[in-house]
């Protein structure tokens, strides 16, 4: 008996042929991308599942396997704390890192997720007319959000959302009434400035030596420092000389995760070294 057949959608060659481009090549053409504006359409494009409506799924499949890495490095070496994210779109990692934290032992860790539910805010200031990414992109409804969570058995007792835009949700009042522990582990998904601003100032009394800050748009606007989430991470630490960083893992084309120390023990660990 022949079996009938299907040909590949458009979708599904694109995909295909951006997973055979040699990573050389994929490189300068993400950077020309970017720099067009394009990027973001294209990640959508060749991300299979994207363009599923109802799917649970990730547009950056990278950042599961770096979030399991950073949860394992804090089940291994510490420190105790909660996991944050901050822009859920549909909660695939925020589910992820509760799933790996289990199998991991790490039953004490809380779980706080951050998003407007309502997509990106308009890109506005120095992220303004980049064309990277536009008002309303990843939205998904808090409502959808805890529906995919809880049809895969969220752990509600242990697992906290807050809706809003971050410079009007993440207030003195939210910590006071939640209580969040200090971090172990942060995924900072914000894309814009003026998103990641606010989340660093959020946290900046509950980081902790040896947290691990994720950001999943590190390498966005061409990798340049004057926007995004890398001008917000360098104004943060600036303004905050007790801290130091070490990079601990690069994820895809856009990610970076950081290892954060007080300054004094990142000093006094590299005299060790070298002693």
């Amino acid at each position: 008996m022949t079996l009938p057949t299907t040909s590949p959608t458009p979708r599904r060659r694109l995909h295909r042929v951006w997973q055979l481009l040699p990573a050389q090549a994929q490189k300068p053409l993400r950077s020309l991308l970017s720099a067009t504006g394009l990027l973001p359409r294209l990640q959508r494009l060749v991300t299979p599942g994207s363009s599923d409506k109802h799917g649970f799924i990730t547009l950056t499949p990278e950042t599961p396997g770096a979030l399991t890495s950073s949860l394992a490095h804090i089940a291994q070496h510490g420190p105790a704390g909660d996991y944050y994210e901050f822009g859920l779109f549909r909660g695939y990692t925020f589910w992820h890192a509760q799933q790996t934290a289990s199998e991991l032992g790490l039953d004490q860790m809380r779980f706080f997720g951050c998003d407007s539910f309502a997509g990106l805010p308009p890109p506005n200031g120095i992220d303004a007319d980049t064309g990277e990414f536009n008002a309303g992109d990843y939205a998904c409804s808090e409502a959808e959000v805890r529906a995919f969570l809880s049809s895969r058995g969220c752990d509600w007792t242990k697992s906290f959302l807050t809706k809003g835009y971050y410079d009007q949700s993440l207030s003195a009042e939210l910590k006071h009434r939640l209580n969040p522990g200090m971090v172990a582990v942060a995924l900072i998904d914000c894309d814009l400035y003026h998103s990641t601003v606010p989340v660093l100032h959020f946290l900046a009394d509950r980081l902790q030596d040896g947290a691990i800050l994720l950001f999943d748009d590190w390498n966005c606007f061409g990798k340049s420092d004057q926007h995004g989430e890398r001008r917000a991470f360098h104004e943060f630490l600036a303004a905050n000389p007790g801290w130091a960083i070490t990079p601990f893992l690069s994820f895809g084309w856009h990610g970076q995760a950081f290892v954060v120390h007080r300054r004094m023990a990142a000093i006094q660990a590299s005299l060790e070294q070298t002693a």
